[in-house]
C-alpha cells in the first residue's frame, strides 16, 4: 500500500468491525451463525476435515508470526544490516497484541464446538469458566491478514499471499467449528484495519527501509 492521506478505508473497516460486534452482541446474528454451524457439521467428512485442519495452520500464530514473518524479518536484517527491517514485525505484533486479546476477554464468546445452550451469545460466564470464551474475533483470520501482509512487505509482492491465506482460514475455521461466521467477518474487518496501519507505519519516512534495501521485484530485475 503506497503512502496515502486517505483514511477512509481505515474508518470503514473500524465501522464495519463495530457494527458486526454490536449486531452479534445483541443476538441479531445468532440465527445465521447457528445455521452456518449446522450446515458445516452436516457436511463434515474425514478427508475434508483433515485437509481443513492442515490448511487452518495458515493462520496459526506460531507459524505465521514467528516462522514466516519472523524468519523473513531476520533474513532481511541479516542481508541489509538495518534495524528498520524489524519495523513491520514489531508494528504487527504490537497492534495484534493490543487488540485481539483484550477484545476476546471482553466479549467472552464460545466457539460453535461448545455444545451448551446459548453458545453464540456474548458475555458467556459459563463458557468462560469452562475455558471456551475466547472466540470473538477469530485470531487465526486476523493473523492470516496481518502477518502475510508483513511477509509481502519484506518479500517481493506476491498478490496471492495477501488473498489466499485469509480466504482459506475463514473457510476452514467455519468448517471446523472453531469460530462462528460473524467471528470471521469481524476478524476480516479488524485484520484489514490493522494491516493498513502496519503498512502506514512501515512506510513512514523515518521507518521505511531505504530504497536500496527494499527487496527487488521481478519487474525491477527485468
Amino acid at each position: 500500500m503506497p503512502r496515502s492521506k486517505n483514511w477512509w478505508p481505515e474508518i470503514g473497516f473500524a465501522a464495519g468491525f463495530a457494527l458486526i460486534t454490536v449486531a452479534a452482541a445483541l443476538g441479531w446474528t445468532a440465527p445465521a451463525d447457528e445455521a452456518v454451524r449446522d450446515f458445516a457439521r452436516a457436511h463434515q467428512h474425514t478427508a475434508l476435515w483433515w485437509a481443513a485442519r492442515v490448511l487452518n495452520y495458515l493462520g496459526q500464530g506460531a507459524i505465521v508470526t514467528w516462522v514466516a514473518a519472523g524468519g523473513l524479518t531476520l533474513w532481511t536484517w541479516w542481508r541489509h544490516r538495518t534495524w528498520k527491517a524489524f519495523v513491520p514485525w514489531a508494528a504487527a505484533f504490537a497492534l495484534t497484541y493490543l487488540t485481539l486479546g483484550p477484545i476476546k476477554l471482553l466479549t467472552m464468546r464460545a466457539s460453535p464446538n461448545y455444545d451448551q445452550p446459548h453458545a453464540a451469545e456474548f458475555f458467556n460466564e459459563i463458557a468462560k469458566a469452562d475455558g471456551y470464551a475466547m472466540g470473538f474475533p477469530s485470531g487465526h483470520v486476523v493473523n492470516a491478514i496481518v502477518w502475510w501482509g508483513v511477509v509481502t512487505l519484506l518479500w517481493r509482492p506476491v498478490p496471492w499471499l495477501r488473498i489466499v491465506p485469509p480466504v482459506t482460514v475463514v473457510a476452514t475455521t467455519v468448517y471446523l467449528g472453531h469460530h462462528w461466521l460473524t467471528d470471521n467477518l469481524a476478524a476480516l474487518a479488524l485484520g484489514l484495519l490493522l494491516d493498513r496501519l502496519v503498512h502506514r507505519i512501515a512506510n513512514a519516512d523515518r521507518l521505511a527501509l531505504p530504497a536500496t534495501h527494499r527487496p527487488v521485484t521481478r519487474a525491477g530485475r527485468d
